[in-house]
C-alpha cells in the first residue's frame, strides 16, 4: 500500500473526523502546532487520511508519543510503524535526543508490542492514572487506566 506521511493541517479536519468525530480535538491539536506545542502528523492515500498521531513538545517528559490510531481497514500495512518513524524524526530535527511514550499495558498489549519493536523500554512500574478518552463518535468519557512510561534514545 502506498501512502505518505505528513504534518496536518487545518485542511485535514474533514478527513480526521472521519476517524474520529472529534472536530474540537483536532482544532486543539493544530492550534498547539501553531504554538509548537505539539504536532499532528497524519498517513493519507489518494487525499484519505488513514491514520494519524501526535508529537506532545509541552510538558513534564517530552517529546512524547501521543494519539497514535489507525483505521482498523488499513492497520497491519506499517501505518503505525510509518507513523511513529515520522515523529521520531521530527523530534530528532528539533534536537531532542531520547522520546517517551506512555501506553496502556492491559487494554492495548499490541501497542507495547509494537513501541518495543521500534526501541522503546519500560522505565516505571504500571501504573493508575484518570483521564478523558474519546471514542470514534466523538463522545468523551472519563475512565481509570493503567499506564506504563517508555523511553526511547533517538540516535
Amino acid at each position: 500500500m502506498q501512502y505518505i506521511v505528513r504534518m496536518a493541517t487545518v485542511n485535514d479536519i474533514d478527513g480526521l473526523c472521519s476517524i474520529r468525530n472529534n472536530k474540537e480535538l483536532f482544532i486543539t491539536y493544530l492550534t498547539q502546532q501553531q504554538k509548537q506545542e505539539a504536532i499532528l502528523v497524519v498517513a493519507e492515500t489518494d487525499n484519505v487520511i488513514l491514520g494519524f498521531g501526535v508529537l506532545k513538545l509541552r510538558g513534564e517528559r517530552i517529546p512524547k508519543l501521543s494519539d497514535l490510531y489507525v483505521k482498523v481497514t488499513y492497520r497491519g500495512n506499517g501505518i503505525g510503524s510509518a507513523l511513529i518513524k515520522y515523529r521520531e524524526h521530527l523530534a530528532k530535527q528539533r534536537g531532542y535526543t531520547e522520546i517517551y511514550v506512555s501506553v496502556d499495558p492491559i487494554e492495548n498489549p499490541k501497542m507495547i508490542k509494537l513501541i518495543t519493536h521500534h526501541g522503546y523500554h519500560a522505565i516505571s512500574e504500571p501504573y493508575s492514572k484518570d483521564a478523558i478518552y474519546y471514542n470514534e463518535e466523538g463522545t468523551s468519557y472519563e475512565k481509570t487506566y493503567t499506564r506504563v512510561d517508555m523511553k526511547k534514545i533517538l540516535s
